[in-house]
């Protein structure tokens, strides 16, 4: 599987709207990885990272995100050995949905945590990003590229039901379930700029929930299923959104002159994680559902991004480029003290949660091939998936 990007959102290159984002900051090159350990640890280029990748224009070869190096790529360090696994740790159980990659195809497959089985959903050998599973965990959406048109995809936990949601000449991908199961929305570029579209999970009902000529991406759905956030750079810099499930009653929530990002809701629904520039490097903020209280939750030199909640809501984990690596780090909601739970000297990323707010599988290439490892919030790591030498990335632990 081909992709440029580590951490979870290579979107578009040629930046038509970076001029109106970021004025004087030059387009990367389309065959640049914007979201690799030098970007995310160095910092410098965020904000058009975000800005033009994210809100500007698909080419043809360009792929919505995983985090690290391409199959058959080399990795920015020289592998290492195995790691050591804590024997006298508990283990995990539960499954976790990924995107497992061998002889140049790429599949959805489930990974049982208790047996390290891996069973594919797929079969078809296509590009495939982003599985995302429904809050029932009964199905699994995700994206395929299909000679270079990517559409979304669901299919059934157990591999049957496989059903092609979208069928445009465009990008459309990064699909997010509503909380009832009824719809997914995802960003479409089929209107010449990228929106938001809402799909039936059963096929067919296709309707548009954002109409405007800038870049309006990342859709998330709120726990309640009555909203949806997600980034637009209508009023000039990327900023988040809210607006009815409908696509009515939009909300500006944030309004800074620096670029505000990767909005991630607490299962309470009431509060929404985000990533800010508005302080002069990319740092994880907080701010209630309604836009008040927007509080600074990390203060570092290097770049934080993609915040996710536990699934209590008491702790943050978030992508951190400190120290010239990639690690996720976990810190308390209401903000304190942040600790590093990988600190590797590879690339860790694209993190989901136990169920029971226990561990953290996460992938990495730190051992010279893509990998999901878990750990417990000690950071010992417990099991490596999967064990048979697949490459596997964008792990996803099923409700």
């Amino acid at each position: 599987m081909k992709w440029f990007f580590a951490i979870k959102r290579l979107l578009p290159i040629i930046a038509l709207l970076a001029a109106v984002l970021l004025a004087g900051c030059a387009a990367p090159d389309g065959q640049s990885n914007p979201f690799d350990g030098g970007a995310l640890a160095g910092a410098a280029g965020g904000q058009e990272t975000l800005v033009a990748e994210e809100l500007g224009t698909p080419t043809a070869s360009e792929q919505p995100a995983t985090a690290l190096p391409p199959e058959g790529g080399t990795a920015t360090l020289p592998p290492t050995t195995a790691p050591t696994l804590d024997s006298s740790a508990a283990l995990p159980g539960g499954s976790i949905a990924g995107i497992i990659q061998q002889g140049g195809t790429s599949e959805v497959a489930l990974i049982d945590a208790a047996n390290s089985s891996v069973h594919a959903l797929t079969t078809d050998g296509l590009e495939k990003n982003n599985p995302v599973w429904s809050a029932d965990g009964g199905r699994i959406a995700f994206a395929a590229n299909l000679n270079g048109d990517w559409d979304v995809y669901v299919v059934n936990a157990d591999g049957s039901g496989l059903l092609r949601l979208t069928d445009s000449p465009s990008k459309d991908w990064w699909p997010s379930w509503s909380p009832d199961g009824q719809w997914i929305t995802f960003e479409s570029f089929r209107d010449g700029n990228y929106e938001i579209y809402r799909v039936s999970s059963a096929g067919g009902s296709l309707s548009r929930l954002t109409d405007h000529s800038a870049g309006d991406t990342h859709p998330v759905w709120s726990p309640d299923g009555s909203r949806v956030a997600f980034v637009s750079n209508r009023d000039g810099s990327a900023d988040i959104y809210l607006m009815d499930a409908n696509g009515g009653s939009l909300q500006r929530l944030t309004d800074a002159p620096s670029p505000d990002a990767s909005p991630s809701w607490s299962h309470d629904g009431q509060w929404l994680a985000f990533t800010s520039w508005r302080d002069g490097n990319a740092e994880i903020y907080r701010m209630r559902s309604d836009g008040s209280e927007q509080t600074r939750l990390t203060v570092s030199a290097a770049r934080e991004d993609y915040p996710l909640w536990s699934p209590d809501d008491s702790r943050l984990v978030f992508l951190s480029g400190e120290g010239g690596q990639e690690d996720i780090v976990l810190i308390d909601s209401a903000g304190g003290e942040p600790r590093n739970l990988t600190n590797s000297p590879g690339h860790d990323g694209e993190s989901s949660w136990s169920p029971d707010g226990q561990f953290l599988a996460f992938q990495t290439n730190r051992s010279g091939t893509d990998q999901i490892y878990i750990v417990n919030l000690d950071g010992e790591i417990v099991l490596v998936l999967p064990p048979h030498g697949q490459a596997a990335v964008e792990p996803v632990w099923r409700p």
